[in-house]
């Protein structure tokens, strides 16, 4: 599978045998994250809200690009509010059940991430489903 995004003068493509999700934005304008701070997730918006102003941005930015990069890979984008799967937005990625959230070293002034499925389908047995049935 692969997948890929354009931002600004910087492309990022994702391939693997599983699904994968990648994402790269630049750093919003602090217009911008105050407006966009309301849809996280509750625990991300108290954490950006507990920044001082001038570190939001970039706060901001890298929970952005690990929540797109997940949606991504999910199949759902934003058919999936942003509001409901934690990911983070300090230095480590917060943890999802059978994903991988890694932050990748951007040019500055930007934040990217990618996320890849442990396997294939989100179930145990790899099929996506969860009873273990495969069906």
């Amino acid at each position: 599978r692969e997948v890929e995004r354009v931002a600004g003068d910087v492309v990022l493509l994702g391939f693997a045998a599983t699904p994968v999700g990648v994402d790269v934005e630049e750093h919003p304008r602090a217009v911008a994250v105050a407006e966009l701070i309301p849809t996280l997730h509750p625990r991300e918006r108290d954490e950006c809200l507990a920044l001082p102003e001038a570190r939001r941005p970039e706060a901001f930015a890298r929970c952005w690009t690990r929540k797109e990069a997940y949606l991504k890979g999910t199949g759902t984008g934003l058919a999936e509010a942003p509001s409901v799967s934690y990911v983070g937005t300090g230095e480590d990625p917060g943890v999802l059940p059978g994903w991988r959230l890694d932050d990748i070293d951007a040019p500055p002034g930007y934040a990217a991430a990618s996320a890849l499925a442990l396997r294939e389908g989100n179930g145990p047995d790899g099929t996506g489903c969860t009873d273990g049935t495969g069906a």
